[in-house]
């Protein structure tokens, strides 16, 4: 966001995704001073941060204390190729449904639709959600979300 965006989205701002490539791997010290770094407000608009990493390395204790530390959640991706867990590291959850397909109207089988629909009420018992398609069908997401907005709100 540039200038006073921040500021015009107000209440309506979701978190800011930081996605980084497959090729970078877990350092510590790399990230720990990235996550001190980000900031917490923008002209009195609190701003929540999630973080997109698609290495194995990441998948350890140690970043995800620091992304508790720093109250970051970590971005759930049910994608094939890179999956991350659904890791409770912030009052809010991220996840990028990614597996939408030709092949179904809305994008996911009914019966994973209905799946996600529960998890996602499972996590709102204890924190906010976010929770978004973006796939390689991209024609079917839209009504993938619609049909889940459907199946969360029952």
């Amino acid at each position: 966001f540039v200038g006073g965006g921040v500021t015009k989205l107000g209440d309506r701002l979701g978190a800011i995704n930081w996605q980084f490539p497959k090729g970078r791997t877990f350092d510590a010290d790399y990230f720990s001073a990235f996550l001190e770094r980000l900031p917490k407000e923008h002209d009195g608009v609190a701003l929540r941060h999630a973080i997109e990493v698609r290495n194995e390395t990441f998948k350890t204790e140690e970043f995800t204390d620091l992304l508790t530390q720093h109250g970051c959640a970590l971005v759930f991706s049910d994608a094939e190729d890179w999956p991350m867990p659904d890791v409770e590291t912030a009052g809010f959850a991220y996840a990028r449904l990614q597996e939408s397909r030709e092949t179904y109207k809305a994008g996911y089988a009914p019966k994973a639709l209905d799946g996600w629909a529960g998890k996602l009420k499972a996590w709102a018992k204890t924190r906010d959600v976010y929770a978004f398609f973006i796939s390689g069908a991209k024609a079917r997401d839209p009504l993938a979300a619609m049909a889940l907005i459907e199946r969360v709100g029952r």
